[in-house]
């Protein structure tokens, strides 16, 4: 059980929806953003999630000791204009990686862009970074961590892609103290991007860029590229070396590396 007064004396949330079960804790925060006026940053906690929520069609599987949480913040153009919101899915990335890595530095983590948290080469989080409908100023991330949950018990093709903390170093952790650790990194990185700019973290985040070095196929609306990864650039941008040349990638799916 989390500690919900623990959580509130840390002053890093203003206020909590604490659910047992829920579907997604994403698809309540929304859905608490848009029909209300909640105070912000909303916190959107549970103990067990059963419908969990990636991009697309991608679905999140969560068993009990997960770490299942979503964050709706008060994103006003003033401070961070819509056109920069996808910096927001990887500067919650880092900030959940380098919480991670305080609290078991001896894994290789990485950050595998757009919105993935890597552990010794399998994938440990995943980020979900969503407008709030009908608000211009809202932004909803969703945060799914593999902490007590061994992915021992977990469908195959999860066992073989995913990582869990609890199978790393078999320490059963404090949820509420890995929540705080990730909140608390969280706001650090949230005031970096809207008071200054992502290019203060893009160095932090170049550093644990799983994919650079590696060729790539990339997906998006519009086109299929092909070509060795240069990391990422001061935009937030994927850099991609093609042979027609340098091509900056803003968004799209990763469909293989190597």
């Amino acid at each position: 059980m989390f500690e919900l007064p623990r959580i509130t004396a840390s002053g890093l949330v203003a206020q909590i929806d604490y659910q047992e079960s829920v579907g997604s804790t994403s698809d309540r925060a929304l859905e608490l953003a848009a029909r209300g006026d909640p105070k912000l940053p909303l916190l959107v906690l549970a103990e067990r999630q059963t419908a969990g929520r990636g991009r697309g069609t991608n679905r999140w599987w969560a068993a009990e000791g997960a770490l299942t949480f979503s964050l709706v913040l008060d994103a006003p153009e003033s401070k961070l204009t819509p056109e920069r919101w996808p910096q927001w899915s990887l500067v919650a990335g880092l900030a959940v990686c380098e919480a991670l890595a305080a609290l078991a530095p001896g894994g290789e983590w990485r950050l595998k862009w757009p919105n993935d948290v890597f552990l010794n080469g399998g994938k440990i989080c995943g980020i979900l970074c969503e407008s709030v409908p009908g608000s211009k100023d809202r932004l909803a991330i969703g945060v799914g961590v593999n902490i007590n949950n061994s992915l021992a018990v977990a469908p195959e093709e999860i066992r073989i892609a995913g990582r869990a903390l609890i199978d790393l170093d078999g320490r059963r952790r404090d949820l509420t103290a890995v929540l705080l650790a990730i909140l608390d990194k969280l706001d650090e990185v949230w005031t970096l991007l809207s008071q200054k700019s992502f290019a203060h973290l893009a160095s932090s985040y170049r550093e644990r860029c799983f994919l650079t070095g590696k060729t790539l196929t990339i997906t998006s609306a519009a086109d299929t590229l092909t070509g060795r990864c240069r990391g990422i650039d001061d935009a937030g941008a994927l850099v991609l070396q093609t042979e027609a040349g340098i091509h900056p990638v803003i968004s799209g799916t990763i469909q293989s590396w190597d």
